[in-house]
């Protein structure tokens, strides 16, 4: 299911690759049997911790393992703190960050005042 049919956008507005810097920031894409079906990206946030942004898995246990890398990547790159938003009225994501050891926190950055948005948070460890 696309996001635009689960949270009524589809994020494009709020990402520029221009913004993208390969010094600070990572991407994965996962793949099956040459077919993607996941894809992360961590985004400098500020020292020592980074944002995940554009989170999307379409088959099962592909989320969980795409985690699980980006938080390895983060942490490899010096990030020991993690943070990201996704809108409330997707549940499934919701479920799926706390299942995986994310704390609901405050919201931050341009998530404040959002009342749609919900943020979490995770330290980072090896």
């Amino acid at each position: 299911m696309k996001l635009k049919n689960i949270t009524g956008d589809s994020g494009q507005n709020s990402f520029s690759v221009d913004d993208f810097d390969p010094e600070k920031d990572g991407c994965i894409v996962v793949y099956v049997n040459k077919i993607a079906v996941a894809c992360g990206v961590f985004r400098y946030y500020e020292p020592n911790t980074c944002e995940f942004k554009r989170m999307y898995s379409n088959r099962a246990g592909a989320g969980g393992f795409l985690l699980s890398h980006l938080e390895v990547e983060a942490f490899n790159r010096g990030y020991t703190k993690v943070l990201l938003s996704t809108r409330r009225v997707n549940t499934q994501a919701v479920r799926f960050y706390l299942r995986n050891s994310f704390n609901e926190i405050e919201p931050f950055g341009r998530y404040v005042g959002i009342e749609k948005s919900i943020c979490f948070g995770k330290e980072l460890s090896t």
